[in-house]
This record gives structure tokens, C-alpha cells and sequence, in this order.
């Protein structure tokens, strides 16, 4: 493979330990807001309602239906009125996840060891993420795989969303590449692989539970991040 090709990443559960890195910061937060004492029984009752409305509040952000600046409170507002809670606190557990979270560390196994493999065989590293741009510049930083990754492009940055065509289109813009030299690689199968190949890109299904659908497009499938070393030459 010729190393004109450019690899973009997904960053959040392809090489950030989203699920990890999240729920430590919310145990933290049902700490220190005290939330016991406002009458959750424990913090397993809290993470489950959390867990559901935040699914909800993002699937109507990336509807369009919702805006960041409400989806950051709004998720704990949800869940403090099914817990019969003050929703006066979901401001600041907001903004405190926010602040909080992307200080976390923590990487899916074989980032750092899959990164420096590629950067070495010549390959440009970038990543591209629907995530939120005050934030995923401090998790690449904080990490430690900012030392291999040449930029970092947001949905916010570009305007637009993945799977959007307008999303892969600004990324290979601002690296000056062009849609056969770009490859995606990343868990979410909407966002990254059909979005990636709607844009003429190639794409690789990060599947760490092996479920890649039979009609996908993806040019292969991968269960763990070292596995990109056997496709990736």
C-alpha cells in the first residue's frame, strides 16, 4: 500500500476508552455533588438512567434536533427528574463532566503500540470525530497519542457531522488529499464506515464484539486495534 494514503481514526471507543474514562469521571461526580445525600440509593441507579438519557439526548444531537450547549445539561436534567432530584445540579454535574472527562487517560488496548507502528511505516495519522472540539483536543492530548497524530478535525471545526459527505469532504480538504488516498477506520458503523464510503473513502469497522454487518462496506473488519497492522503494510 503506498504511503500517499492518509488513515483517520474515530477517536472515542476506537482508541479512547470512552466507557472507562466516563464512568470514572461520573463516579466522581456522584461523589463530590453528594448525591447520596440527595437521596439516589447508589451510584449503580444513578449510571443506568444517565446511561439511557444520554444515549437519547446524543442520538437527537446528531439528528440536529439538539443543540451541544443543551445536550451537556439537558442528559443530567433527565435524569435528575426521573430520580425526583433538584434539577438545579444538572448545570454543574454538566459542566463538570465536560471539564472533567476528557483529563481521563485511559486508551484502548494497543493505541499507543498501533499508532507509533503506523507512523513509522510513513502512514499521516489524523483523526476525525463527532465529538465536541473543546474536549477531544485535550483527551488526544492528555493520552499521549498526540505525539503521532497530525490533526485533529471535529464536526464542530467542519460544520458538519459523520456520516454527512460534508464531514469526510472538509477532512480530506484540509489535508490536501484526495477521497481514494483516505481510509477511516472506527467502531461506529453508521457514522464512520457507511459515511466513509458514501464519501469514496475506504473504511475499516473497529468491532471489538466481532458485529460487522454481512452487507457491509467496510474493506475489512477488525476486532482489536493490532489487527490494523496485518491490513495496514
Amino acid at each position: 500500500m503506498s504511503v500517499r494514503s492518509f488513515l483517520f481514526f474515530d477517536l472515542d471507543r476506537t482508541l479512547w476508552d470512552f466507557e472507562r474514562n466516563s464512568l470514572e469521571t461520573l463516579q466522581g461526580l456522584f461523589l463530590d455533588f453528594d448525591l447520596k445525600q440527595h437521596g439516589v440509593r447508589d451510584f449503580d441507579a444513578f449510571n443506568v438512567i444517565y446511561q439511557e438519557e444520554n444515549r437519547k439526548c446524543w442520538a437527537d444531537y446528531q439528528c440536529g434536533v439538539m443543540t451541544k450547549a443543551v445536550l451537556r445539561g439537558e442528559r443530567f436534567r433527565r435524569t435528575l427528574d426521573i430520580l425526583g432530584l433538584d434539577q438545579a445540579l444538572a448545570e454543574g454535574l454538566g459542566e463538570a463532566y465536560v471539564a472533567r472527562g476528557p483529563h481521563q487517560r485511559h486508551l484502548l488496548d494497543g493505541a499507543l503500540e498501533v499508532l507509533a507502528t503506523l507512523q513509522a511505516r510513513g502512514y499521516p495519522l489524523h483523526i476525525l470525530t463527532n465529538g465536541f472540539k473543546e474536549v477531544q483536543h485535550i483527551k488526544v492530548e492528555n493520552s499521549g497519542i498526540g505525539r503521532y497524530i497530525d490533526a485533529v478535525w471535529t464536526s464542530d471545526e467542519l460544520g458538519s457531522l459523520k456520516p454527512a459527505r460534508a464531514c469526510f469532504d472538509g477532512a480530506l480538504k484540509g489535508v490536501g488529499a484526495t477521497s481514494d488516498e483516505a481510509w477511516m477506520i472506527g467502531d461506529d458503523h453508521e457514522a464512520d464506515v457507511i459515511g466513509a464510503h458514501q464519501s469514496g473513502w475506504r473504511a475499516i469497522h473497529f468491532a471489538p464484539d466481532g458485529e460487522t454487518p454481512k452487507t457491509s462496506p467496510a474493506v475489512a473488519s477488525v476486532r482489536h486495534l493490532r489487527d490494523l497492522l496485518a491490513l495496514l503494510p
